[in-house]
């Protein structure tokens, strides 16, 4: 029994999966400058320490 080909497909496969994952959670963490809504600037509130 050959498994090289199938181990390159769930490697592959897991790379994908990776990549999306990685994808998705920079957009969740990206800070929005623009409001989407009404395209105004957002002004940054300071964080309270």
């Amino acid at each position: 029994m050959d498994t090289v080909g199938r181990n390159k497909k769930v490697i592959e496969e897991y790379i994908r999966n990776q990549i999306q994952d990685d994808i998705i959670a920079d957009q969740l963490s990206m800070e929005e400058f623009v409001d989407p809504f009404t395209g105004e600037e957002i002004k940054r509130k300071p964080r309270k320490k």
